[in-house]
C-alpha cells in the first residue's frame, strides 16, 4: 500500500504581537485573501470563523524534507489575534505506508523546517509590522509546528473504513510518530480521533500529526491550523502569566511601605489591564470558529482539540488569571491603607500647625 497521489503541509505558528490590524494589512498586502469555511461536509451546519484569517501566498522555495530538496509552495495565515503561520505545502507521492511512521517521527524531531519557517516570517514581518499591535516579532521564541498528511488517491484503491481496519496500527504510529510497535490498548486510544464521513474519506489526528485521506480536505486543514495557533497561544499567555506572577511575589514579599502609595497604584494599573488583555485575548481564541451541529468539521476539532488539550491549557491560564486577581486585591488593599495613613499624618500635622500658630501669635 502507497500514497500514489498527495501532499505534505507542515505549519509553524508564532504569537507577533497582540493584535492584527487585518483589514490594514489587506490593503497593504492586496495579494492576500480572508479564508473561508464553506464546502460540501458542512451543511447544513453553521460553521465560520468569527474574524478569518488572511492568507498571503509567497513565493515557491526549495526546502529541506528530511535531508533532501522538495519544492514546496510558501504562505502565510495571519489571525487578528496577533498570530502568523508559515504553511508550505509539497508533492508526497509515491510514499509507502509502512514507511510514514518514520516520516512523521523523522519530522517531530527535526528543527530543519522550522528554521526555514523562521526565515520566512523574518523577511515577510516588515511588510506585516505596520498592522501589528505591540509588535513582537520573537514571541517569547514559542513555536507550534504540525503536519498534515493528505493522500488523494491510494494504490491500490481502498476504502476509508477498510484501510481503518487493515492498517490501523500503522495509521496509529504514523500520527503518533512512534517507529517501535504500539499496543493494541495504545493503538486503539490513539485511532479515537477518527471521523469517517463518507466511504471515500477518513481523517485521522493527533498531538502533531494528522492523516487526511480525502480529496476535498481544505476546510479540515484550516481547523487544523486553527487548532495550532489556539494551542500557540494558550501556552504564549500561560507562560507569561507565570513570569508576571513570578515577579509579583518578589512585590508582595518586600512587604508595604507607607510613601510607596504611587508605586502601589500603578502596579494595581498594571494588573488590570493585564487581566483584560489576556481575558480579551482568551475570549477572541475561543470564539475564532463557529462550529454548530454534530458533523464533519465539528468532530475534527473537538476530538483534536481533546488530544492537544486545550481545555487544560485554558484552565491553566484562568487559573493564573484568579491568581493574579488575588494579588491585585493585596496591593489595592495596601494601596487603601496607605491612603487611610497618609490622610492620618496630614491631619496630625495640619493640628500640630495649627498649635504652633496658636503660640507664636
Amino acid at each position: 500500500m502507497r500514497i500514489a497521489a498527495g501532499r505534505l503541509f507542515a505549519f509553524f505558528s508564532f504569537d507577533v504581537g497582540y493584535e492584527i490590524d487585518l483589514d490594514r494589512l489587506r490593503r497593504e498586502l492586496p495579494e492576500g485573501v480572508r479564508a473561508s469555511m464553506s464546502g460540501r461536509k458542512i451543511a447544513p451546519a453553521h460553521v465560520q470563523y468569527s474574524s478569518p484569517p488572511l492568507v498571503v501566498p509567497l513565493e515557491d522555495r526549495d526546502v529541506m524534507l528530511i535531508e533532501r530538496p522538495v519544492r514546496s509552495t510558501v504562505s502565510l495565515r495571519v489571525h487578528e489575534f496577533g498570530a502568523v503561520t508559515t504553511v508550505f505545502g509539497m508533492p508526497f507521492d509515491g510514499v509507502e505506508l509502512a514507511s510514514l511512521p518514520g516520516i512523521t517521527a523523522a519530522l517531530a524531531t527535526g528543527a530543519g523546517l522550522e528554521t526555514q519557517a523562521r526565515d520566512v516570517l523574518r523577511q515577510a514581518f516588515p511588510r506585516i509590522a505596520p498592522a501589528v499591535s505591540r509588535p513582537q516579532l520573537d514571541g517569547s521564541g514559542l513555536v507550534e509546528d504540525y503536519f498534515v498528511v493528505q493522500v488523494a488517491r491510494f494504490e491500490p484503491p481502498i476504502a476509508a473504513e477498510a484501510l481503518l481496519a487493515e492498517y490501523r496500527e500503522v495509521l496509529a504510529r504514523a500520527v503518533h510518530c512512534e517507529t517501535a510497535l504500539l499496543s493494541a490498548s495504545e493503538t486503539d486510544d490513539v485511532l479515537r480521533t477518527a471521523v469517517v464521513y463518507t466511504p471515500d474519506d477518513l481523517v485521522v489526528t493527533d498531538w502533531n500529526v494528522a492523516l487526511i485521506s480525502d480529496q476535498d480536505y481544505e476546510e479540515a486543514l484550516n481547523v487544523l491550523e486553527l487548532l495550532n495557533v489556539q494551542l500557540l497561544e494558550l501556552r504564549f499567555l500561560d507562560g507569561m502569566l507565570d513570569r508576571r506572577i513570578n515577579s509579583l511575589y518578589e512585590h508582595v514579599g518586600r512587604g508595604r511601605r507607607t510613601f510607596a502609595l504611587s508605586r502601589t497604584v500603578v502596579r494595581v494599573r498594571e494588573l488590570s489591564e493585564l487581566r483584560l488583555d489576556t481575558a480579551t485575548l482568551r475570549e477572541r481564541l475561543t470564539n475564532a470558529l463557529k462550529l454548530v451541529g454534530d458533523l464533519y468539521l465539528t468532530k475534527i476539532y473537538a476530538r483534536t482539540a481533546a488530544r492537544l488539550h486545550l481545555d487544560e491549557w485554558q484552565r491553566s491560564v484562568d487559573g493564573k488569571l484568579e491568581l493574579i486577581q488575588k494579588i491585585s486585591d493585596v496591593f489595592a488593599d495596601r494601596a487603601a491603607t496607605a491612603r487611610a495613613e497618609l490622610l492620618e499624618i496630614a491631619i496630625i500635622l495640619l493640628i500640630v500647625i495649627e498649635i504652633v500658630l496658636a503660640f507664636v501669635r
